[in-house]
């Protein structure tokens, strides 16, 4: 199988794609947490590590990637993500 790398939205740093959170705008206009990359849509990745997750939502930056304005769906995916966080 081909490693396929893609970039984190909260540290810049390439890396192999099973390694990271993938969020995607489905095209029905939701957002989702996408761990099988079977859904087809707009698409961002972040590292599984505290900082990076942090970054991500502090710096707006899946508004900013995906060119997404719904705030409820941005929050909702937000606290799905500070769940995954260790304690």
């Amino acid at each position: 199988m081909q490693k396929i790398n893609r970039k984190c939205q909260g540290c810049f740093k390439v890396q192999n794609r099973e390694l990271m959170i993938k969020i995607t705008k489905l095209n029905n206009g939701l957002l989702k947490i996408n761990p099988s990359s079977k859904e087809l849509g707009r698409s961002i990745y972040v590292c599984k590590n505290i900082e990076c997750i942090k970054n991500l939502i502090k710096k707006k930056r899946i508004k900013s990637a995906l060119k997404y304005t719904n705030a409820n769906e941005i929050i909702k995916i937000e606290e799905e993500l500070k769940k995954m966080l260790p304690c």
